[in-house]
């Protein structure tokens, strides 16, 4: 049987739980901006009534209510929402990588400009077009001699460029390693501190939008899986490998020589993220492009070489000693060598005209006869510009597979700059519908607030109420006459 006293207990619950509500709405409205904050819910529930047993029922099952209680403050957050957003996030972090890198191989190219490789290899050409209309002319020579030293410059260029750029990339993944790891090592303190107060009972709400926080950040980096645990714990996982277990966190490592990523000593792969497209720049799209560029090298430097230093090509020293000496030796040099050596290049960071072209005009070998106004040579090698060559899957001319590299990186760089615009999207359109559900809404809050604030002021008035009554009851206007 409820006590004298029962109207002022329901009063003073109905206090509390509206008290309550409007910290939680409160709470809400000063986390409105704050970045990974979940809105907040106070749930309430009726209190457990008590029997009432009367003159005419005894013990039967009549009850009567005690009020109200807050059951629980819950977040109030979608986790297949969650799991759509992190998907779409590696996928962002993938693309991101991806374009970056393929745009700065295309800036390199710096296609179609004058300053680009296809405007050093036009005016090479040119040049030989132009030594054979006058083959004795040290003008014409030192304009070949300026235009095939930008050349072979320019395919030093780019192989320095391609491997500042891979440097670049190993100091960022070793970096994001280290934010990796540091991550982790914040989840899995966090879910010790979470299962510490969830096994005291207690909601770790504003601890679990910082891990939540935390494991979107890590879903830009890579392709993880969140599986939940004990005790409010989750677990991070690589495919089956352990980020974070429970407690625990594993130290991701990056081996710059290899261009390998390992999780405590174990090697892993990433299928999707910034590690994975740091991984993949590394190990196929800037080799990819080099094998091509330095084909390009090989094929190139051989054929010049092959006319250049054949056994009918003479330069303006040759026909010199030939008019001394009929049979006198020809010099036969290559025009392109390897830096510090005298074979043909074979990458584009060795290639660089022969010193002794450098250190004498006279070495370029433009005649086939012994003739200084002959431009036998000359001419075959400004031919060499339409010539079918073989390359490794094809036969084509250079200035063909030249445009074939261009248009392949220009193709896979449009092809990311497209993917990484869907993907952001994709990322801001599941990032919506999650905060459609987790947001905090001003609007929503101010009604809430009304809304608790008249619950409060009528609880208020209903202890006025019981007061009066109890007074009324304790200091009445006298005794009650027999």
């Amino acid at each position: 049987m409820s006590s004298t006293f029962h109207g002022i207990e329901i009063g003073k619950r109905a206090i509390f739980a509206q008290q309550t509500a409007l910290s939680v709405t409160g709470h809400n409205i000063s986390n409105a901006n704050t970045e990974g904050y979940t809105r907040q819910n106070a749930i309430t529930q009726a209190s457990n009534p008590l029997s009432y047993p009367g003159m005419n029922v005894g013990n039967g099952p009549l009850q009567i209510g005690t009020g109200v209680e807050t059951k629980e403050i819950n977040r109030i957050r979608d986790t297949f929402l969650d799991g759509q957003f992190r998907r779409q996030n590696d996928q962002l972090g993938y693309w991101n990588v991806k374009q970056d890198t393929l745009s700065k191989i295309e800036g390199t190219l710096n296609e179609p400009t004058d300053n680009g490789l296809q405007a050093s290899f036009d005016r090479f050409w040119q040049s030989w077009e132009d030594l054979s209309k006058e083959p004795d002319s040290l003008a014409t020579r030192a304009a070949l001699l300026s235009n095939a030293n930008a050349l072979a410059g320019r395919f030093n260029q780019i192989s320095n460029s391609m491997d500042q750029l891979s440097s670049d990339l190993q100091n960022q993944l070793s970096t994001k390693m280290q934010e990796m790891n540091n991550l982790t090592k914040q989840v899995s303190e966090l879910n010790l501190q979470i299962a510490k107060i969830t096994a005291s009972g207690q909601q770790p709400n504003d601890l679990l939008d910082q891990r939540d926080l935390l494991i979107d950040k890590m879903s830009n980096m890579a392709d993880i899986t969140v599986k939940p645990a004990g005790n409010g714990m989750v677990d991070v996982l690589v495919g089956q490998e352990y980020l974070v277990n429970g407690d625990r966190n594993s130290s991701l490592t990056f081996d710059p020589a290899m261009n390998q990523t390992s999780l405590n000593g174990k090697s892993i792969s990433f299928k999707s993220g910034e590690i994975a497209g740091m991984v993949e720049s590394l190990t196929k799209d800037i080799p990819s492009f080099m094998s091509k560029i330095n084909e390009l090298v090989t094929v190139f430097s051989r054929e010049v070489n092959q006319i250049h230093s054949d056994a009918s090509a003479m330069n303006l020293d040759d026909i010199q000693n030939r008019k001394n000496d009929p049979n006198a030796v020809l010099d036969q040099i290559p025009f392109f060598v390897a830096k510090g050596g005298t074979g043909n290049p074979a990458a584009a960071g060795e290639i660089t005209v022969n010193p002794l072209i450098l250190s004498s005009l006279n070495k370029i070998a433009a005649a086939r006869e012994a003739n200084v106004s002959d431009a036998g040579n000359a001419n075959l090698l400004n031919n060499l510009k339409f010539k079918q060559v073989s390359f490794s899957n094809q036969s084509t001319s250079m200035n063909n597979f030249y445009r074939t590299i261009i248009g392949d990186i220009g193709i896979k760089t449009q092809e990311s700059i497209r993917m990484e615009n869907n993907s952001e999207i994709l990322v801001q359109q599941a990032e919506n519908r999650r905060q459609s559900v987790s947001g905090v809404s001003i609007d929503e809050e101010m009604t809430n607030m009304v809304r608790f604030q008249q619950s409060y002021n009528a609880a208020s008035r209903y202890i006025s109420v019981m007061d009066e009554v109890l007074d009324k009851l304790i200091n009445g206007t006298g005794r009650v006459g027999i």
